[in-house]
């Protein structure tokens, strides 16, 4: 147990392997008898190896969980507290972006798991099965209702398949695993995500596919343009014309054709590509599509106004994490949340049915809660700053980052 935990750890804090920790640790307490030091230091590492991945609804449940079970056991309670502090402002019960991390580590699972049985590699099998089945254990603990019901279902299917794994006839067991509603489950990304979630997923690969152009990795820039590939489909593939879908579509192509060059190491012409399709992107989308959720939650003529009111937001962010002090990060937020309420103010007046459909009054009510939402988070931000506490205003500001 002392060597899984060293492990865990290893992959934790030298490798930055979260997910191979997560299931070292996992799998650590789901053994009997484990003693309670093991079991203290495990849960501990295990909500900091979900805060490292920004799945906040399990990291703040692990910390008080720890010290709900094991109040006096230090220094482990101690640093539990000091967390929960951090992250439970930020913990949101509708925040499901771990539920979603997991679901697509099960479908890479699933399309290995298809390779191995289809060469009747036995052991290779059995190991990813076992995989899942961590994985599966860990979900269920964090979920409710049809979530849950989903996962049991998968659960059961695969400890079936586990135990059928033990014959020689492979055959068989394929086409049951080919035919099963886990497996069906495991690859239905399409119920998994939101335009919103895809664009900032997207987002996010390309800033990583920028970095490893320079650094001229060719596996990494392979990995991102698969990983913009895979949050982007479930959006194109719906064919709703819309600005999102387009600006998806677009990054999944010019990333495709990045990675096919850097392949064959041709990185000069994969930066002139990249270099391209960035300001395309830009010219086509601007910064409000590229980076800021919700889009399609308001009319376009607002638009423009949005993108400057986050601007300034993200001046303010800029201004807190520089070193030059003659800015003032409170005013550009104060000046923000006026001129969100002031167009918040607007949308919720009355919509004239004669000149407007009702996607019009659809869209404004879905903008105005938005806008809330943002003034709330910002006003939060100004109590922050006037306790000048700037670490955890930058962290609240970071999503509003362009």
């Amino acid at each position: 147990m002392q060597l899984s935990l060293e492990e865990g750890a290893w992959r934790e804090e030298v490798l930055g392997h979260y997910n191979g920790a997560i299931r070292i640790h996992e799998q650590l307490l789901e053994q009997p008898n484990v003693p309670d030091r093991i079991r203290v230091e495990a849960m501990h590492r295990l909500g900091i190896c979900y805060t490292m991945k920004g799945n906040l609804i399990p990291a703040v449940n692990l910390f008080l969980k720890l010290l709900r079970e094991f109040p006096d056991t230090e220094p482990f309670s101690q640093k539990a507290s000091h967390n929960l502090l951090l992250l439970s402002p930020e913990s949101n019960p509708s925040d499901r972006s771990w539920f979603q991390d997991e679901r697509l580590f099960l479908g890479d699972l699933a399309l290995v798991l298809d390779g191995a049985l289809a060469h009747s590699e036995i052991s290779s099998a059995t190991e990813v099965v076992r995989e899942m089945l961590g994985a599966l254990r860990m979900m269920r603990r964090q979920l409710s209702g049809q979530d849950l019901q989903s996962v049991d279902r998968t659960l059961q299917a695969m400890e079936s398949l586990e135990a059928s794994l033990v014959s020689s006839r492979t055959s068989g067991i394929r086409n049951g695993w080919m035919q099963s509603p886990g497996r069906s489950w495991m690859l239905d990304r399409a119920s998994l995500f939101a335009p919103d979630d895809a664009n900032a997923a997207v987002a996010e690969c390309r800033d990583r596919l920028a970095k490893a152009l320079v650094a001229q990795d060719a596996a990494e820039i392979r990995r991102q343009a698969g990983r913009a590939a895979r949050w982007a489909d479930p959006v194109v593939r719906t064919g709703r014309d819309s600005l999102t879908a387009g600006y998806l579509k677009l990054v999944q192509e010019s990333t495709a054709a990045v990675a096919l060059r850097a392949s064959d190491g041709r990185f000069r012409e994969a930066r002139s590509i990249w270099l391209q399709s960035s300001r395309t992107l830009n010219r086509a989308f601007g910064a409000f599509t590229l980076h800021v959720p919700g889009l399609a939650d308001f009319p376009e003529e607002i638009q423009p106004e949005l993108v400057a009111v986050l601007t300034g937001v993200n001046d303010a962010l800029q201004t807190i994490e520089s070193t030059d002090v003659s800015g003032d990060p409170q005013a550009l937020v104060s000046t923000a949340i006026e001129r969100i309420r002031e167009i918040e103010g607007r949308l919720r007046k009355p919509v004239d049915p004669k000149s407007s459909s009702p996607k019009t009054s659809g869209q404004n009510a879905l903008g105005t809660q938005r806008l809330l939402r943002w003034a709330e988070d910002w006003a939060a931000v100004q109590t922050t700053l006037g306790a000048g506490d700037l670490l955890r205003a930058r962290q609240l500001l970071k999503p509003y980052e362009l």
